[in-house]
């Protein structure tokens, strides 16, 4: 079941996210406290949010984030998304489920474009994102500076 966050899923949100902040491969991200979290289910508006994939026993494998892509007012019809799996749950479809979700809901939240940021060396989301009709617009070159190495990120996009 995919189903909006709530606080009492900020733990592990937090173990889930911070697995891939320590891997230094899909994040710029440092680790985040429970509290951070807390923060983050609580700041989105009506056209944002967290969204956890729960299993039949109530375990979180899976979440995913849908969100503006900036404040500014041009760009209300652009969102970004972003999708972490339990590394103990990969290659069970799960970041399908989530994705084809987060499509849905950009739809429902009337974004016309979504927008995801992938470090140039994560082939395997890149090639994930295509399948679902994101193409390629732009690398940014040593966009961050991580584990004393500077970062490539790849821009994708999907017209809705």
């Amino acid at each position: 079941m995919i189903r909006k966050a709530e606080k009492k899923d900020s733990q592990s949100i937090a173990k889930i996210y911070n697995e891939y902040v320590k891997q230094g491969t899909s994040t710029m991200e440092s680790e985040q406290t429970i509290e951070e979290i807390n923060q983050w289910i609580k700041k989105y508006t009506t056209r944002e949010g967290v969204y956890v994939f729960e299993s039949d026993n109530n375990y979180i494998k899976g979440w995913g984030i849908l969100k503006k892509y900036s404040d500014r007012f041009g760009y209300r019809f652009a969102c970004e998304t972003s999708i972490y799996i339990d590394q103990n749950f990969k290659r069970q479809k799960i970041g399908h489920q989530l994705n084809r979700f987060l499509i849905q809901k950009a739809k429902e939240f009337d974004y016309k474009h979504m927008t995801a940021k992938i470090f140039a060396t994560n082939t395997s989301s890149i090639n994930f994102l295509s399948k679902y009709g994101y193409t390629i617009v732009g690398k940014q070159n040593k966009i961050g500076l991580l584990n004393n190495k500077w970062i490539d990120m790849i821009i994708m996009e999907k017209i809705i």
